[in-house]
């Protein structure tokens, strides 16, 4: 274990014995008071805070609020006597504390109850790391999703530009050889210049598709602060741009990015929800023509608010897995998906102030909804 235990009193014999007790055993630090348990935890990487009730200018149960602030993976526990056993026991209700030992400890049960605490201050940041990386394989999976059309999506702009730029160039060798000839005829000239006209311009649209590519990706790559104004038209469009080759092949699309206000977020998180929704969207529709297949998206602004749609006319969602849709790992997929896509979706609008939900379209399949807090102005 590298997380350390921190007992904190203002007693210094209490202290001493403390470190006889459990110093040979566990990795131990000591404080005499909150303050200095607090700068002892900005410093070192503290698993188990243990703090005496009664201390001087900040109780055990002050100084657990603050900890449960600032370093809310860190196990607390309350030392206190038996005439201050309401006091603790308050705290617990209240979620200050895991647990309380009672003055004077039983050494046996003190070291039994540090290495409990120990571990599951391990098991909390071992979960939590493991959902950042599963948080990260869902992203690669939704971009793979993308990535499957970009090779596709690339190919023909890259290929007409590449081609028009070989004619340009073949023209002006010829142009520049009939010059130098002498044998130019103005009007030859002249029709053949305005050929050229049309060939840069088609190679100015095939650079700004490519442009365009470049852009619906720039979501995924682009760090971006938390709280920031973000406008979600914006974001919804480049999301799409996107997955433009998965639309075309599978679905007919129904785009409504009517002007909203602004949110507070992350462009990238967001992006993150879009993309969710509408790969799980187009995952959601059966084998069939792609014209009989409906991808609709839409902003809409009720009262102080900015509510994003993602509806399709899929099979939608059956009654039995409703209550579940939003779980972890929960999915009616069989190839394909992680189970995670509207899980962290959900976690990511309510962190934002936000809610997610889902229904039957009318088309008759889902419809997912996603409401944020307007800014105002």
């Amino acid at each position: 274990m590298n997380a350390n235990v921190l007992y904190v009193d203002d007693d210094a014999a209490n202290l001493t014995v403390f470190t006889a007790a459990c110093g040979s055993e566990l990795p131990c630090l000591t404080a005499r008071s909150g303050a200095e348990a607090l700068a002892l935890m900005r410093h070192h990487e503290v698993g188990v805070l243990l703090a005496d009730q009664r201390m001087p200018g900040m109780t055990g149960v002050d100084l657990a609020e603050q900890v449960r602030a600032e370093f809310p993976d860190t196990v607390r526990m309350l030392v206190t006597a038996y005439s201050e056993l309401s006091v603790a026991i308050d705290a617990i209700n209240r979620g200050h504390f895991r647990r309380y030992l009672r003055k004077p400890w039983d050494q046996r049960e003190l070291r039994a109850a540090l290495r409990e605490g120990l571990e599951l201050y391990e098991m909390r940041t071992h979960a939590k790391e493991m959902e950042r990386r599963l948080v990260a394989t869902e992203r690669v999976y939704a971009l793979g999703v993308i990535a499957a059309g970009i090779g596709h999506e690339l190919r023909n702009p890259v290929g007409w530009t590449r081609s028009n730029l070989h004619l340009l160039r073949d023209g002006l060798r010829e142009l520049r050889a009939r010059v130098a000839d002498g044998v130019a005829d103005p009007r030859v000239l002249a029709d053949r210049l305005a050929e050229m006209e049309d060939e840069i311009a088609d190679a100015i649209d095939g650079i700004g598709r490519i442009a365009d590519i470049a852009a619906s990706i720039e979501l995924s790559m682009r760090a971006s602060e938390e709280g920031e104004p973000v406008d979600l038209a914006e974001v919804v469009q480049l999301t799409l741009r996107g997955v433009q080759g998965e639309l075309r092949k599978r679905s007919q699309l129904e785009l409504d990015t009517r002007p909203v206000p602004m949110v507070r977020g992350s462009r990238t998180r967001l992006g993150q929800v879009v993309l969710n929704l509408v790969v799980n969207a187009l995952e959601a529709l059966p084998d069939r023509p792609r014209a009989e297949n409906l991808v609709r998206v839409r902003l809409v602004q009720p009262p102080g608010a900015v509510r994003l749609e993602v509806e399709d006319n899929g099979p939608g969602i059956p009654p039995e897995v409703a209550a579940r849709i939003f779980d972890p790992f929960f999915t009616t997929k069989e190839k394909m998906g992680t189970g995670l896509g509207l899980a962290i979706s959900r976690r990511i609008v309510e962190e934002l102030g936000g809610r997610i939900e889902a229904e039957r379209s009318r088309e008759g399949g889902a419809r997912f909804s996603v409401t944020l807090p307007a800014l105002k102005g």
